[in-house]
């Protein structure tokens, strides 16, 4: 064997350097936790990073320097002053069982490769589905976030379509052309989707993927707490079909990515079944409260839905990237890569064998063929802990949202957007001695309001202090919070509070003379 090679697969050299590393990461989180880190965002310019990464590339550094050149380097996830993005810190459980998973490369596109991956896999599915509130004939998978999930229930509901219709009318009503005809001949007709406009941006991508451009997105305008206004469904409905189109689906958020307001899944519902639709939840964030007793009532309805995109990654304590699409008849899960052909599930039952083996071939179902053994990071978590952890997790957010919106609502010149139903928080600062009042205010002073909190927003980010993101809610730009870390508090609330008020007074006088 090459010297190299040997050196590069030594056991004894990976043993000393796995413990050190462990030694390593628990420092780095022990630091994070008690919020020690002056930095939730060490801010670097792109190309100083690079020049950073590419310099050291020629020093051969060790392992434990490059990793914790990474450490000190990256978004830190676990400091208390991180409320960006909507990425949970991850259980100490389940980073030890991607580092086992790391470690055997097994993949899970087919049971014989997979094993492990995959059996745990349908344990996950069986238990995400009783949360939904469904039985046994429930069935999915895990893929790679929410956004390959929304994809593929939506190809699932184009394929779909036939049956579901057929189900609901009737023998009498089927058509001669098989609900795979898509798949195999291309989409023939003009078809649509009906969803939010708050809804996350993954589900118009997908309709755009699938080939039914901008015309087969039905945005259905939002009421004052950003849900979708389902009274408008009838009007939007009615008039796609006049202009030709053949709306598939009806997609509820819960909650939306901007606010965190969850859609009323009970009125989606219905209207999904008088109309024949596909009715898609993407609880990529906020199914998770179907772990929560407390808060499972933001989801009513969502035991109808045909399919629902649920991720671990956010609320659930797993590492990126988890999610689980499951749909309520599991032979569905089947249908969006079928050919007529391979089509054994519904047409060759008599063969109930093949239909059971093939069932643990996830990739028949999925788009990834090499398909990571994500499922172990979730099992090992309801394992070792149960689900009463991740009930826990959802609870406690939950609590660190409300907490945050009455404090901000208890400082005069800060605005909240609306009242948070889930871990999301948006609010702005108006400066000294302005209104928070919207009906006595200028669409000039709305303008500079806007302006201000997108500067202060990347003040904030080349700062680093804190890590928060933006949003824009009805063409007004607001600051976005996701409380994602167990360990935040009143403290940070109150910290980032005072320094979002110092950097706006800071900043309106030269954005005043600029205007």
């Amino acid at each position: 064997m090459n010297p190299l090679l040997r050196e590069a697969y030594s056991t004894d050299a990976f043993r000393k350097s796995a413990h050190r590393l462990i030694d390593q990461i628990c420092d780095h989180l022990a630091a994070s936790f008690a919020g020690e880190h002056q930095q939730a965002l060490p801010w670097q310019a792109p190309e100083n990073a690079q020049r950073f990464w590419r310099d050291l590339a020629q020093q051969s550094p060790t392992i434990e320097e490059v990793c914790q050149h990474i450490l000190d380097r990256s978004v830190r996830i676990s400091d208390p002053k991180y409320m960006g993005h909507q990425i949970c810190v991850p259980a100490p459980t389940a980073i030890l069982a991607g580092m086992v998973t790391e470690a055997l490369n097994n993949g899970s596109g087919v049971f014989e490769m997979g094993m492990a991956g995959t059996a745990m896999e349908s344990h996950v599915v069986q238990v995400v589905a009783r949360r939904l509130g469904w039985d046994e004939a429930a069935d999915g998978y895990l893929t790679s976030g929410g956004t390959l999930a929304n994809l593929t229930a939506l190809l699932a509901a184009r394929a779909c379509r036939r049956l579901h219709s057929d189900a609901l009318d009737g023998p009498s009503h089927s058509t001669s052309a098989s609900p795979t005809s898509d798949w195999e001949h291309g989409t023939r007709q003009r078809l649509a989707v009906m969803v939010s406009e708050q809804a996350h941006y993954c589900v118009d991508r997908a309709a755009r993927v699938m080939g039914w451009g901008a015309a087969g997105i039905i945005r259905v305008p939002t009421n004052p707490a950003f849900q979708m206004d389902t009274e408008q469904l009838p009007r939007l409905y009615a008039q796609a079909t006049e202009d030709g189109l053949t709306v598939v689906a009806i997609v509820g958020s819960a909650c939306s990515t901007s606010t965190g307001a969850y859609d009323d899944l009970q009125a989606i519902a219905d209207f999904a079944a008088e109309q024949r639709l596909w009715f898609h939840v993407d609880g990529a964030h906020g199914a998770a409260v179907a772990f929560s007793d407390r808060h499972r009532g933001m989801l009513a309805g969502i035991e109808r839905a045909d399919s629902v995109v649920i991720d671990f990654h956010k609320m659930l304590l797993t590492p990126v990237l988890c999610s689980a699409l499951v749909f309520r008849c599991g032979a569905d899960s089947y249908r969006t890569f079928a050919t007529e052909a391979e089509y054994l599930f519904s047409q060759q039952e008599e063969n109930e064998s093949v239909a059971a083996a093939e069932s643990f071939n996830l990739a028949r179902r999925t788009f990834e063929c090499t398909k990571t053994m994500m499922a172990a990071k979730i099992y090992s978590l309801l394992a070792v802990h149960g689900e009463q952890l991740l009930e826990a997790s959802v609870d406690h957010l939950h609590a660190l949202a409300s907490q945050f919106a009455a404090v901000i609502e208890s400082r005069r010149e800060f605005e909240l957007a609306v009242q948070p139903q889930s871990n999301i928080v948006c609010f702005r600062y108006h400066g000294r001695g302005e209104t928070t009042d919207k009906s006595s205010r200028s669409v000039e002073a709305a303008v500079a309001l806007s302006q201000r909190m997108t500067l202060v927003r990347q003040a904030l980010t080349e700062q680093g202090k804190f890590y928060i993101v933006k949003t824009v809610l009805r063409g007004e730009v607001w600051l976005r919070c996701t409380i994602a870390n167990p360990f935040t508090s009143a403290d940070e609330f109150n910290a980032l509070l005072d320094e979002v008020e110092r950097l706006t007074e800071t900043l309106r006088p030269s954005l005043t003379e600029r205007v």
